[in-house]
This record gives structure tokens, C-alpha cells and sequence, in this order.
């Protein structure tokens, strides 16, 4: 089995102080969302790859089964019983199983998202030679200027 290169070992890291559920698999790790839906986190030659998943099968598979397997049920009931209330039941069903799709794309664009944005900040910061970008959920240390205070040692603003 192959273990983690370190950007991406850097990259699980973070993302488990994020409280993400990160599991890693040898060569790439995986985000697991709700929904039964994940993210694989490939990493090869510098370079990211991200592979939206649903339960085993790719996000796109995921949606063209269930929706064959809905379109498949309704014509199947509407040819058996006719125009019965089985019939709407199903296409009703079928319509919930869509939107639950629709959902999971939302939640794994949305990961993505994140993964990108976390993965091109780290890079940004590395390249600079910057100080650390302070990560969600630390606090940033800010330093406050209060005019009233070097003004009131300044002798030139004291006369006016």
C-alpha cells in the first residue's frame, strides 16, 4: 500500500482540524459527505484531482441510475395499471429521488470548492514566503491603533 505524499498528508491534516471525515486510502484520501456522498483527493506530479463520488460509483453514474431506475418504475407502473395512483405515488417518489441528486451535487460542488480555495491559499502563502494564513476557526492576532493616545503625547496637536 502507498502512503501520502506530503502535500497531501498536509492537506488531511488541515481539513480533519476543519472537522471533515478524512479517510485515507494508500495513494489519495476521501472526504466523506452526507448523503452517501464523497470526494476523492488524488494527488500526482504537483498537480490536485478531485473525484465527486456517490456511495461507490462516480457522481455522474450515480445520477444516471437512479434516474433509469426511476423513469423505469413509473413507465412500468403506467403500463401495468394505467393512469392508477401507484402510478403518480411513483413519479412523486421518482421526483424526491432527483431532487436528493440535485442535493448531492450542491454538496460536492461545494466541497470542491472549499478544497480548492484551502489548496490554492496554501499555495499562495508557501509562494510568497508569507507568514501562515491563520486557518478558520483560530483567532488572528490584530494590532489596534487608538489616535486619542499618540495624539494626546504629541505636544503640536495638544495646542489646538
Amino acid at each position: 500500500m502507498k502512503s501520502l505524499d506530503p502535500d497531501l498528508e498536509s492537506l488531511c491534516t488541515e481539513l480533519e482540524r476543519l472537522s471533515y471525515v478524512v479517510v485515507k486510502h494508500g495513494d489519495f484520501v476521501c472526504v466523506r459527505l452526507p448523503l452517501i456522498s464523497s470526494v476523492r483527493v488524488h494527488h500526482a506530479e504537483g498537480r490536485f484531482r478531485f473525484v465527486p463520488q456517490v456511495g461507490p460509483f462516480g457522481r455522474s453514474f450515480g445520477l444516471f441510475a437512479t434516474s433509469g431506475v426511476a423513469v423505469a418504475a413509473v413507465t412500468g407502473a403506467a403500463v401495468t395499471v394505467g393512469l392508477a395512483p401507484l402510478t403518480f405515488v411513483l413519479g412523486f417518489l421518482g421526483v424526491v429521488v432527483l431532487a436528493h441528486d440535485a442535493c448531492r451535487f450542491v454538496l460536492t460542488e461545494g466541497c470542491l470548492t472549499r478544497l480548492q480555495q484551502l489548496i490554492s491559499s496554501r499555495a499562495a502563502a508557501r509562494s510568497v514566503g508569507a507568514p501562515p494564513i491563520a486557518a478558520l476557526g483560530e483567532s488572528a492576532s490584530y494590532t489596534f491603533f487608538d489616535p486619542r493616545v499618540s495624539s494626546a503625547s504629541d505636544p503640536a496637536t495638544i495646542k489646538r
